[in-house]
């Protein structure tokens, strides 16, 4: 039995060395770790970083600077959910940033004119599909550069929240829309029980349906998808529909943790939310990745965000932290990848 078990760490990888006196060189458990680390290659690195700060800074576990990380957390992760959806594909949706920014001016104009945060979120939902569903026929039906056409919808669309707002926040809104977006439900920020929606909904959909399994198979090989029969243009419409709408979702989450809406509010999660989706370990190319490394990816860097200016670090010094943990994490994901596909073979 232990030979077996050692043999198969060997075929695996896992093994650094044979097994001495009957016993395998790794056990069960730190085979599953390895495995673990495989899938979400950024888990050590947040379980790290997330001890350093406990230890240098005072008060990062305190209630109120965790329930801030969480509020966070929530838009930055929505959106980077629904961009994991193009990049499984081996695109990339250069819109979502400005799709955020507009659903949150359309949700937030439509709450202070109707006094209805449901329909304001409605609104808010409806414009992150709307453009999703514009990206997703250029991108699949017209065969457009995704790169080229989603960066002019950047600029697009972040020219109508300027038409809309005359570049001002849009604010005076209900007083249910804070109490919802600071509120707290079995002790969690609502916020953070919406990511958890999005994830449960995003990994059934990514592990459970025809489109997940698609999204693999045509960001491994478009040809080899569509020669054997695949719907390659509908997959990829639906890539963009959901990665519009989840903006959209993003955009409502950030109007009810601000209280407001404005027309560059996803200027910055545009980067940050492709940064989640890299630093996760999401293979850019294509066919390779997860809603759990998403998260993981953009749980790393709301902590790092969170941690640093707790420190008292500057910008720039903040920039480049950030910045080496993203060309370390992508060093990471790029080699376990090559190790999954060659165990693979």
């Amino acid at each position: 039995m232990s030979e077996k078990l050692g043999g198969e760490a060997l075929r695996h990888g896992w093994a650094s060395g044979p097994a001495r006196d009957g016993v395998p060189g790794h056990s069960r458990a730190w085979r599953a770790a390895v495995r673990l680390i495989q899938e979400a290659p950024m888990l050590p690195v947040l379980v790290l970083a997330s001890a350093v700060f406990w230890v240098t800074v005072d008060g990062f576990t305190g209630e109120a600077n965790l329930a801030n990380m969480a509020r966070f957390f929530a838009p930055l992760f929505i959106a980077a959910a629904g961009a994991t959806f193009v990049f499984l594909l081996g695109e990339i949706d250069l819109s979502i940033g400005s799709a955020l920014s507009l659903a949150s001016v359309l949700a937030a104009l439509t709450m202070r004119a109707s006094g209805s945060v449901w329909l304001g979120a409605a609104a808010g939902l409806g414009t992150g599909l709307a453009v999703g569903a514009i990206n997703g026929t250029a991108v699949a039906l017209l065969r457009f550069p995704a790169f080229v056409h989603t960066l002019g919808m950047l600029l697009t669309v972040r020219a109508v929240g300027m038409l809309l707002t005359g570049g001002h926040s849009v604010g005076r809104l209900p007083p249910a829309v804070v109490g919802f977006g600071r509120g707290y439900l079995l002790g969690l920020p609502n916020l953070l029980w919406l990511a958890f929606l999005v994830y449960a909904a995003a990994a059934l959909a990514l592990t459970r349906t025809v489109l997940g399994r698609e999204l693999f198979l045509i960001g491994t090989n478009r040809r080899a998808a569509a020669f054997n029969g695949l719907r390659v243009a509908r997959t990829r419409f639906l890539a963009f529909l959901v990665s519009g709408g989840l903006a959209g979702l993003a955009g409502v989450a950030v109007v009810f943790r601000l209280g407001s809406g404005g027309p560059i509010l996803g200027d910055n999660l545009l980067l940050m939310a492709i940064a989640a989706v890299v630093l996760g370990g999401t293979n850019i190319m294509g066919g390779d990745g997860g809603i759990f490394r998403t998260a993981t990816g953009a749980a790393v860097i709301v902590l790092l965000d969170k941690g640093l200016n707790l420190l008292g670090l500057e910008f720039y010094d903040q920039a480049i932290v950030v910045g080496a943990v993203i060309l370390l994490g992508s060093a990471l994901g790029v080699r376990l990848h090559g190790r999954r596909v060659a165990h693979a073979a």
